[in-house]
């Protein structure tokens, strides 16, 4: 037998001893003298008389804290297939359509400050279809749109929509919008796009978010946003709204304003068809759309201090299994820019150089850059994180950072937030389920 190299055994001033399993997510509170027990296995598993604490063995075997040789070998090359398995699976195409590059929105954080307001014009627009139609062997296709500010294409995107949905395959889209143009039109429109989620932003209390989310030339949104918000969910569509608060050093003590506010004023849709969860926008390559670019200490950190003042969970405190994934790893998922042009990142929309190919032909495609995000950039191959405590609650972090480390050398944090927290966050999980002991 074997203590798998996935425990960790640790004693909470406030709850005392704590037992916790990556691999299997088993999570126990022992005595002081069944951790002294422990212990002693620990250092030697084989040596320990099991008969003298039977109840014990069978919790520790249960709960995968005792192994048998090999398994946890065995356990990360099973976990390993399943996340190939589902990077390379074969039966739902993912696309991140940007029917324009154009915004509305002068956000000075936007990763797409320079870059050039194209929309798509009916010719790509009907070389998509095409490419879509393409992918015999596609059952599915998960759609998200995306900008720039989508809804400014929102005629195009209701053509588009026509004619995927007449290629009779199984689909569903998400929205990802500043909300300013979300109008009556617009929610009338969701159902016929099988809209199922949209993200808004929403960043601080009015005067914080109308700083730093305002118009071209100027000019307040926040308002205007909450007042669409009210309609959407006033309305008869019942997919989920997520709002988005991109945190830094400058505002991260409104997130709390701003889970209160729309948990106060949707008590009767708060968790179930809206919620609030935190971006965190800071580091040397931003976009702030996605969950990719930030610290995973402070990003720690500030999931506990938000519970600890505020008794918010702004996002998981207890560990899960994750298959991972995004864009730049499926091997059947784009990003689609105005011009037709394919990109593996969200965050290369506009960047000539990291363009991979086109939808107008399958050929001549740039696949040594998909092969460096898909392959070299793998934490799945990397050594580091092959023996891991984290593997199995990890998914590796963003691909796009580790790809740059690989280019440059550099360290970016690409690990989960529970590394350094992990205790912490399992005392408060504990508590919040169980109580204080």
């Amino acid at each position: 037998m074997k203590w798998s190299r996935y425990n960790l055994l640790f004693e909470s001033e406030r709850n005392g001893w704590l037992l916790y399993n990556s691999a299997s997510n088993s999570f126990l509170q022992v005595s002081e003298e069944a951790a002294a027990v422990i212990r002693k296995i620990e250092d030697d598993p084989d040596g320990t008389d099991y008969s003298a604490a039977p109840e014990l063995y069978f919790h520790l075997r249960n709960g995968g804290f005792l192994v048998e040789d090999g398994r946890d070998d065995d356990f990360f090359r099973i976990l390993k297939m399943r996340r190939l398995t589902a990077n390379y699976a074969g039966h739902t195409l993912m696309l991140t359509i940007a029917p324009t590059r154009a915004c509305n929105f002068a956000c000075p954080y936007c990763y797409e400050e320079n870059r050039t307001p194209s929309m798509m014009t009916e010719e790509t627009e009907d070389e998509l279809v095409e490419f879509i139609r393409k992918h015999k062997k596609i059952s599915r296709l998960s759609i998200t749109w995306y900008g720039g500010e989508p809804l400014l294409a929102l005629d195009r995107i209701k053509s588009l929509n026509r004619k995927i949905a007449a290629l009779g395959k199984e689909y569903t889209s998400f929205i990802v919008t500043n909300a300013y143009l979300l109008n009556d039109d617009v929610i009338a429109s969701l159902d016929e796009l099988k809209t199922t989620v949209i993200q808004i932003t929403l960043d601080g209390k009015k005067e914080t978010h109308d700083s730093r989310r305002y118009l071209i030339g100027g000019g307040p949104t926040y308002d205007r946003i909450v007042s669409n918000i009210d309609r959407l969910l006033a309305s008869a569509w019942d997919g989920r709204v997520n709002i988005r608060v991109n945190v830094d050093g400058t505002n991260q003590d409104e997130f709390a304003d701003v889970y209160r506010f729309i948990q106060e004023r949707y008590p009767e849709k708060f968790g179930s068809q809206i919620t609030v969860y935190p971006g965190f926008v800071h580091g040397e390559e931003v976009n702030p759309d996605t969950s990719c670019f930030f610290d995973s200490d402070e990003k720690g950190q500030f999931l506990e201090e938000v519970h600890r003042k505020h008794g918010i969970n702004a996002l998981s405190m207890f560990p899960s299994a994750v298959t991972g994934g995004c864009t730049m790893t499926k091997r059947n998922a784009y990003v689609i820019g105005p011009d037709g042009e394919l990109y593996k990142c969200w965050n290369d929309v506009g960047v000539p150089e990291l363009v991979i190919g086109n939808i107008s032909s399958l050929l001549n495609w740039n696949m040594a850059l998909v092969a460096e995000g898909m392959i070299g950039a793998s934490f799945l191959e990397d050594p580091k994180c092959e023996k891991c405590f984290f593997f199995p609650i990890c998914d590796g972090g963003c691909p796009k950072m580790r790809m740059l480390n690989n280019r440059d050398g550099k360290d970016r944090d690409t690990c989960s937030y529970f590394k350094n927290h992990l205790k912490s966050l399992l005392e408060l999980h504990y508590e919040e389920k169980y109580g204080k002991s």
